[in-house]
């Protein structure tokens, strides 16, 4: 069922070029997505245009974020070994979001909350991460190029974390109109991540990828 190129066969450089895309980033974007998405959505949400189940998008966000745990360790509180309790946590977030996703109104206040602690506490602590670990924010501010917007990207995003994330915890807050707009800000910032990350994998590859 592959599609296997004949001998001789000249290769397509698009097709080089998405081969080039990590796991890390291919997830990235679709976070990048599923925020900029929402946040278009939510100004005619918020007229009653469209209709709207809150827990079934904290569901799917649980499921993104289940991906991320599950191939690659990556918690929203940080890097995990990628152990077999690790994916177990990512298989069991999986099974809320779609729960969630499938039923809307089951874990409407669970959901809620679960995401809203995500985002903030988990923002808060990659924000501290970036700053406190002496291979990040300390190293990459040094570097002119690259690692310093890689270091804007993620602050960008983090901040919007935690804002994003009181915001889901305590709705009153804010209106529609002001979260539509973080969340678009917030979904180029997943884009602007995405491409930081891509670029510092191509400019700086992992020892013995070459």
């Amino acid at each position: 069922m592959g599609y296997a190129s004949h001998p001789g066969e000249k290769s397509d450089p698009v097709a080089r070029t998405e081969s080039d895309l990590s796991l890390e980033v291919a997830i990235l974007l679709v976070f990048g997505i599923f925020m900029l998405l929402f946040g278009l959505l939510l100004f005619r949400i918020h007229t009653g245009e469209l209709p709207y189940a809150p827990d079934s998008t904290y569901g799917l966000f649980l499921v993104i974020v289940s991906f991320q745990i599950i191939t690659m360790g990556k918690t929203p509180f940080g890097d995990l070994r990628r152990s077999w309790a690790v994916v177990a946590l990512g298989v069991c977030t999986a099974a809320v979001g779609m729960t969630a996703c499938f039923i809307p109104g089951l874990l409407a206040d669970q959901v809620r909350i679960l995401v809203g602690l995500l985002l903030s506490l988990g923002g808060a602590a990659l924000l501290a991460q970036l700053f406190i670990s002496e291979d990040k924010a300390r190293l990459w501010l040094k570097i002119p190029g690259i690692l310093r917007h890689l270091t804007i990207a993620c602050i960008i995003v983090y901040v919007l974390s935690i804002v994003l994330g009181l915001v889901t915890l305590l709705p009153g807050i804010t209106t529609d109109s002001v979260t539509a707009v973080i969340l678009i800000i917030y979904g180029i910032g997943f884009f602007y991540l995405a491409w930081c990350i891509q670029k510092v994998g191509r400019l700086y590859p992992p020892e013995g990828s070459a």
